[in-house]
């Protein structure tokens, strides 16, 4: 039988123990479930699934995240931190046993994950991993924001086996970063240690990289080889340009959610449903009087100079491609219409923002 505390749903044999206990709203906490720390911090919309364990020292869930059944999350030592931010995904029999793990916004991780190491496994914001993947912290791993990385990759911080009194020379213990926005496409990619893959990379499937990957290059092979001569991963767009597409994917997005409760504005949208009202407007520079109050809505500008701290609206920065996130149902919702082939931005006040939701 199923427990009620407030409206966080317990399932049967499921707990949550420590020392310092913080549980927002609206949490469903599955049946075997053990979430086990000195401070844990649920934060208000989170799913954990069924037989999951998870256990370290401080442990922060953020607001919308989904940690689905069978998950193993044992992380031991001292000061051992498990961190996942707002609206992130963990998927089914995955297993995380590194002393620190960290991920931001918007981190989608999917079944079977294997994460493993002695050393801290840093996420940013945006990234999307694949099934069946292998992430491992012998050394630091450090995934920047962006990051798309496919189906059966594997990311190595080690090479070691062979026998060193017997003289076998091969090995190699080293960080690896991965910086923003690089791409691992498909599957059965093999990142080396001691390699940085620059912002924007791409490394075709079936690639084995063994040394440092420049930005905005395409690499591929067993070893990867530059192709970027025959493939360019990237073009220049304007901010002019970014502003035109940005109000296409809008336009996109009001039509295949909100077509028959959206009306047309001089510079966007207004939406009603039932009671609720929001608006999703565009302004080539966004400020303290072209927002005209504090109500429910999303801008987009060129440029934003506000000043003022709202509550309610969320302004997307095309410049700086950050936004100030609170947290609306249309921020999330837009959000997760544009991640991940269409826009990404992050949140502006500092790399894992955590802030009080507004309805």
């Amino acid at each position: 039988m199923e427990k009620k505390l407030e409206t966080v749903v317990f399932g049967k044999n499921s707990r949550v123990e420590g020392k310092k206990v913080r549980l927002g709203k609206s949490i469903t906490i599955g049946k075997n479930a053990l979430v086990k720390g000195r401070e844990v911090c649920i934060e208000d919309n989170v799913v954990i699934g069924d037989d999951t364990e998870i256990s370290a020292t401080d442990i922060f869930i953020g607001f919308g995240t989904t940690i689905e059944d069978n998950c193993k999350i044992v992380l031991s030592g001292e000061n051992t931190i498990f961190s996942v931010h707002d609206n992130c995904f963990l998927g089914h029999d995955s297993k995380i046993l590194v002393p620190v793990f960290e991920a931001g916004d918007y981190v989608t991780l999917h079944n079977h994950l294997i994460v493993n190491g002695v050393k801290p496994c840093i996420i940013g914001h945006n990234v999307w991993i694949g099934q069946n993947c292998i992430l491992n912290a012998r050394d630091k791993l450090t995934i920047g924001n962006g990051v798309g990385i496919g189906t059966y990759n594997s990311i190595w911080t080690h090479g070691t086996h062979g026998e060193l009194l017997e003289g076998c020379n091969i090995f190699k213990i080293a960080p690896v970063v991965i910086e923003d926005d690089v791409w691992m496409v498909g599957s059965f990619n093999v990142i080396s240690p001691g390699v940085t893959i620059g912002r924007k990379a791409v490394i075709l499937t079936g690639s084995v990289v063994t040394k440092d990957v420049a930005p905005s290059s395409c690499v591929a092979g067993n070893p990867a080889r530059d192709i970027t001569d025959k493939i360019q991963p990237y073009v220049e767009i304007t901010l002019d340009e970014k502003y035109k597409m940005m109000k296409k994917f809008m336009e996109e997005f009001v039509q295949t959610y909100y077509a028959s409760k959206a009306s047309k504005l001089e510079n966007g949208w207004s939406i009603k449903e039932g009671e609720s009202k929001c608006e999703i407007i565009f302004l080539d520079e966004a400020n303290d009087k072209s927002i005209k109050g504090d109500l429910t809505k999303l801008v987009f500008t060129k440029k934003n100079a506000t000043t003022k701290d709202y509550k309610k609206v969320t302004i997307f920065d095309l410049s700086s491609k950050k936004y100030t996130k609170k947290r609306t149902r249309i921020e999330v919702e837009v959000m997760k219409f544009l991640l991940y082939p269409k826009a990404r931005f992050y949140p502006a006040e500092d790399a894992f923002n955590r802030k009080e939701s507004t309805d």
